[in-house]
């Protein structure tokens, strides 16, 4: 069976395998987690679930098992309900880290539960790092096996399959067995939920996904630990993952389909291909973004004669094409914004988009010319997708802003194109600017306290988490 591949790499995995470059980019990624979530811990969704969560199971109860709450010094709350909590506040911003085949977040769900269970056990800076490692094996293999076609149909990968990954890093923090993980993994299967209807009708089921993942991924580990049971044939099974949420049943059972091509990568761990997030806005937005910061360079402020924009894409993009958000989640799904306000404020931001709504972003009427500028752009603008574009995804995500500009400018014409946004693996980001990032998003934070993750594997976690979360 599938999963028997699977649950046997995460019970034999271990620390020492990993390469420098693999251990160098969980640092990195730990970090940008941390940064992410404490900012984000402070935004209205994990705020309703935080006090959703006291008000249902109170947080100051007696459970021997407590882990922190990032971004809340000082507050512990039961291992699920950490987890959930900060997988909430890690997506909230939009700005975690994801890959571009699996596409999928996959940090937002690996580090909650293995804070979570790592810091309750006192488990050590190595055993955390072997968990994390196998949530990004797992979470890479599991989303290129079954994306593009499981977004292609609506389901939102970082809940469903987040929750095969949350159940990995259990699975390998609580030292189960390959039998109990083979039964930890067939009940996340049951349990894997997540749909982008809740993405682009701007809710915050999109970010309940992600903490949904993590609770429901550790709760099937600790089930199995105790001998509850689940299905071994969850993926590949005649009504299992696969068959109901990824494939027709032609496809699915066509020669073109098999598992070797696939289980001959099971243990190739490819955690350096993660991207990370400079723009608050879906991954899907951030080489139209590029693309017109680089316009700007050459137009300045001179937005105000641009007489029409034309962005062509791959198709996901375009139907990012939201001309009317109405909230701060619609904001962060929509291209026609995300390119107009790159156009007029240079700067794209949470800051940045936090003033913006404070002036009137969404409002019929604004005093605040630079706001007026951003929502006639919008009506200047046209989405297209562009076939030949289309070709290079998901490989690429490119995308061509074109911009032509009034009689005053001779009606010129500007244009560039970017093919892979800046943070993946080919245009990566340096340690500096992640760090950089920390601190424009926290900038009360202590910056100092970050040295311990350098140190990480010589540390018992539940010291690391409380340096960390001061």
């Amino acid at each position: 069976m599938f999963l028997q591949d699977i649950s046997k790499f995460i019970s034999n995995y271990r620390y020492e395998q990993a390469t420098v470059e693999s251990i160098n980019t969980i640092k990195a990624a730990f970090l940008d987690f941390l940064g992410v979530t404490y900012r984000g811990a402070n935004e209205n969704s994990p705020n309703i679930a935080f006090n959703t969560i006291n008000e249902i199971f109170n947080v100051n109860n007696d459970s021997s098992l407590e882990a922190s709450i990032i971004g809340k010094p000082g507050v512990k709350t039961n291992v699920l309900n950490a987890a959930f909590l900060n997988g909430i506040s890690a997506h909230t911003l939009e700005l975690d880290d994801g890959h571009r085949q699996a596409q999928a977040h996959l940090g937002a769900v690996i580090f909650p539960t293995a804070l979570a269970l790592s810091e309750a056990y006192g488990l050590g800076g190595k055993e955390f790092f072997e968990a994390v490692i196998v949530g990004y094996e797992v979470g890479i293999l599991l989303g290129k096996l079954v994306n593009p076609r499981h977004r292609n149909n609506g389901f939102h990968t970082t809940g469903t399959i987040g929750t095969f990954v949350s159940g990995a890093v259990a699975s390998k923090l609580l030292k189960l067995d390959e039998n109990q993980i083979l039964n930890a993994l067939g009940l996340c299967g049951t349990q894997a939920a997540g749909l982008l209807e809740s993405d682009h009708c701007g809710s915050m089921g999109k970010v309940l996904h992600v903490g949904k993942a993590n609770y429901n991924g550790m709760l099937s580990a600790f089930l199995a630990r105790n001998g509850f049971t689940g299905a071994e044939s969850i993926i590949e099974g005649s009504e299992g993952f696969l068959k109901t949420m990824v494939f027709g049943s032609e496809e699915f059972n066509s020669d073109d389909f098999s598992f070797e091509s696939i289980l001959e990568d099971v243990g190739t761990v490819r955690v350096r291909d993660i991207y990370f997030k400079k723009y608050p806005f879906c991954r899907h937005l951030h080489s139209s973004i590029d693309t017109a910061l680089k316009l700007r360079t050459s137009l300045g402020e001179e937005y105000v004669h641009i007489k029409n924009v034309a962005v062509k894409t791959y198709a996901v993009a375009a139907d990012h094409n939201n001309f009317q958000p109405k909230n701060l989640e619609e904001l962060k799904q929509s291209l026609p914004y995300a390119v107009a306000i790159t156009l007029v404020m240079g700067e794209v931001d949470i800051d940045t988009l936090n003033k913006l709504v404070e002036y009137g972003l969404f409002e019929n009427y604004s005093t605040v010319d630079k706001v007026n500028s951003i929502k006639n752009l919008v009506n200047k603008m046209i989405i297209l997708k562009d076939d030949k574009l289309e070709d290079l995804y998901p490989n690429k995500r490119p995308s061509n802003v074109i911009i032509k500009l009034d009689e005053e400018f001779r009606n010129g014409v500007f244009q560039n194109i970017t093919f892979i946004p800046k943070g993946d693996f080919e245009n990566p980001y340096e340690l500096s600017e992640l760090i950089d990032k920390f601190k424009s998003l926290n900038p009360d934070y202590n910056i100092n306290n970050l040295v311990i993750i350098d140190e990480i594997d010589n540390y018992s976690m539940t010291d690391v988490v409380g340096v960390l979360n001061e």
